[in-house]
């Protein structure tokens, strides 16, 4: 009995240390709670009772309608408190503008730190100063235009084998998910483009980087909500902390296996050594740096697990939304088939190329119609260092500030009837009514995405191969499956299909 006490002030000590910061930023960002137009706040926990015991396709759902609701109201800035860290939401680009123009807040945002372990130090997560300058500088040349052309042929075989996974599914007619294909095929290609390295994720459909990376990002977004696992304590009693350094060894491992392959293929004389970046690939580019010391072994890895995640997770989601909505609106479809015949013509086996691609327009819409709908990033964040008036509000420092296309791409202000798949909204007419803003699946400004060029490339070729080849019928309602609120907005019931071979 003696000891009791003792053990239950230990705990009391340590429940207080592993939330003291906590605590201290409720103090501070409490006094907005009434300030910023938002849904009621409690004083000490803010707003983690909305979240509690929600999915994440359902927390998508909440951002929406809080956004609908505060611009109902005339206001063009939300805000959510879990606890101490205080999310501002500008609801349409005049009200984004200021941060994405920023030269100078330009950090990442609090909930990024949970990706720090894995991608701490790379162009997507670093804090903005000369170690992510130098890093970006470096990286640029690998996304310049002339540089994609030379991936088009990783683009074009990987998405034959693509085809070729999905046509037992044309054959006997059952339903296919079709997101995990996709995902696969991307994890190959930006492996043999951007790496150089062959890993065959297509033919092993339980690919464990693959799992790790859907597990971690699920645990990020868990973390980022659930009050009790902002403590440290509790992160580690609960066994999350072990799950999530199983995740980490996971993906560290098999990009250091993608790494060294590489590495040893070049010293081996396996793939000759090129001399000039514009020849390189992504990969060739870090370990060239590593040879003249501008970057250490674990800056490589860094930016290596950056791409691979940001390079395939992305690709994939958009790509499947473009899918679901193709298979849902089949008028569209077939005027995006027909404009794809007319431009690569009936032989399937034909190589999609730059010149072609150049020549789609009614397809550029509808992709970009796509990512109206549904955003593949639902939001990043930046975390002010200095206070910051947005649309005459006063939002103080250490606020995150979400860049958010879930919310600015379903301003019915901007597009009206929101829901409607409609790709005239982005015939040049309509486009040059809006702000610039109002529409940015890839950010904006100078920490905008800069692999974007790469990643629409890569959607397009996948995309021309799957409707050249099937016919898309959805095999269940358009909201049975939703999109989730993690790093990308994977769809929570996958993409179920009919596929239909075109008769050429």
């Amino acid at each position: 009995m003696a000891l009791i006490f003792p053990v239950l002030l230990a705990f009391f000590l340590v429940f207080i240390v592993s939330f003291w910061k906590t605590i201290q930023q409720i103090l501070k960002f409490r006094k907005y709670d009434d300030k910023i137009p938002g849904p009621p706040t409690h004083p000490l926990f803010g707003n983690v009772a909305t979240f509690k015991n929600k999915t994440t396709a359902e927390v998508s759902q909440i951002f929406r309608d809080t956004a609908d609701e505060c611009r109902k109201m005339g206001k063009n800035v939300m805000k959510y408190r879990i606890l101490g860290k205080l999310y501002v939401w500008p609801l349409n680009g005049k009200a984004i503008a200021k941060v994405v123009e920023s030269t100078t807040e330009l950090n990442k945002g609090d909930d990024y730190e949970f990706f720090l372990p894995w991608l701490g130090g790379g162009v997507l997560v670093e804090g903005f100063g000369e170690r992510w300058r130098t890093h970006r500088k470096l990286l640029t040349p690998t996304f310049h235009f002339a540089k994609l052309e030379g991936y088009l042929e990783v683009f074009n075989s990987e998405s034959r084998i693509l085809i070729e996974c999905l046509e037992k599914y044309a054959d006997s007619g059952a339903t296919v998910d079709l997101f995990p294909y996709i995902k696969r095929c991307a994890l190959d290609i930006i492996c043999g483009a951007a790496m150089g390295t062959k890993v065959n994720a297509q033919f092993h459909h339980e690919h464990p980087y693959v799992k790790a990376v859907e597990g971690f990002n699920s645990l990020a977004i868990a973390h980022a909500i659930n009050p009790y696992y902002q403590s440290d304590f509790i992160f580690w009693a609960l066994g999350l902390k072990s799950q999530k350094d199983k995740f980490l060894n996971t993906m560290k491992t098999f990009t250091g296996g993608v790494i060294a392959e590489r590495k040893a293929a070049i010293e081996s004389g396996e793939v000759e050594k090129e001399t000039s970046k514009r020849k390189m690939n992504f990969l060739d580019i870090l370990l060239n740096s590593g040879e003249s010391n501008m970057l250490s072994a674990e800056d490589i890895r860094q930016e290596v697990d950056t791409f691979m995640f940001a390079g395939h997770d992305t690709t994939t989601t958009s790509l499947s939304w473009m899918c679901w909505n193709m298979a849902h609106n089949p008028d569209i479809q077939e005027k995006v088939y027909e404009e794809l015949v007319s431009i690569f013509g009936e032989d399937t086996n034909e190589d999609v190329t730059t010149e072609n691609l150049n020549k789609l327009e009614y397809t550029e819409r509808v992709l970009k119609e796509s990512k109206r709908v549904i955003a593949p990033v639902p939001a990043v964040q930046r975390k002010l260092i200095n206070d910051m008036e947005i649309d005459g509000i006063t939002i103080p420092s250490g606020a995150n500030i979400a860049i958010a296309p879930l919310a600015l791409h379903a301003n019915a202000d901007v597009f009206p009837n929101p829901e409607k798949f409609d790709p005239d909204r982005f015939l040049p007419d309509e486009v040059s009514k809006r702000n610039s803003y109002d529409f940015m699946p890839f950010s904006a400004g100078l920490r905008n995405c800069i692999g974007q060029k790469f990643a629409q490339m890569n959607e397009k070729v996948m995309l021309i191969h799957i409707l050249l080849n099937f016919k898309l019928e959805p095999m269940a309602e358009f909201k049975a499956t939703k999109p989730m609120f993690e790093a990308v907005a994977k769809p929570s019931n996958g993409i179920p299909v009919k596929l239909t071979r075109r008769l050429i």
